[in-house]
């Protein structure tokens, strides 16, 4: 089970606490928050100003979460890591979520369980992925040729979101710092297998 901000915090040293304020662009604001109130409960006072500073963190951080919350990948992969260079190396949230949208939820679910340490959990986000993917294609086969297109954008959109959200908080972990690992070669091999499909559609 998923620990809260709350339990996460109170693992912490107070040097890890204040790394939440001294290299806010790296956490979120509910984490920062989490962090400042942990280090409140143990007995550290901060003077108006530095209240008005951590304010004014939060708030830069929850501008950026929501710029974040796109439906597309950010502009630059890189965007959401770090660079220490003990962090784990990842797909990201947005790669997750473009190859989720742009070829199917299944492509995404591949690159999240490449993530994840557990092979049991890595094979349940994959199965996850192949029962979403194919209940798609279940209703894209009941549904009217002119309305396919846009409803399976809205249905790989909604599948991506819940990838880079609900089951990266469950099986990466919503506090995980990490590097982020390049694209390129799932998007070649994505491309190599869709091509021909779309293709063959296209000239049947």
């Amino acid at each position: 089970m998923a620990r809260s901000l709350r339990e996460v915090m109170s693992s912490k040293s107070e040097d890890g606490l204040m790394d939440y304020l001294i290299n806010f662009n790296k956490y979120t604001a509910d984490s920062i928050t989490a962090a400042v109130d942990e280090l409140k409960r143990r007995g550290k006072s901060f003077t108006e100003e530095e209240l008005r500073d951590i304010k004014s963190k939060i708030e830069t951080r929850k501008n950026a979460e929501s710029e974040d919350d796109e439906l597309f990948a950010p502009k630059s992969w890189k965007e959401e890591g770090v660079t220490d260079p003990k962090a784990p190396l990842l797909y990201s949230k947005g790669t997750i979520r473009f190859f989720s949208i742009f070829f199917s939820v299944i492509f995404g679910a591949i690159l999240l369980a490449h993530n994840i340490n557990d092979s049991k959990k890595k094979w349940i986000v994959i199965g996850l992925g192949t029962i979403y993917t194919a209940l798609t294609i279940f209703i894209l086969n009941l549904t009217p040729s002119n309305m396919q297109i846009s409803l399976a954008a809205l249905l790989n959109i909604g599948g991506g979101l819940g990838l880079a959200t609900t089951f990266w908080d469950k099986f990466v972990g919503k506090e995980i710092k990490y590097r982020v690992k390049p694209p390129w070669i799932p998007l070649i091999i994505s491309l190599i297998i869709t091509i021909p499909i779309v293709l063959a559609i296209i000239y049947r």
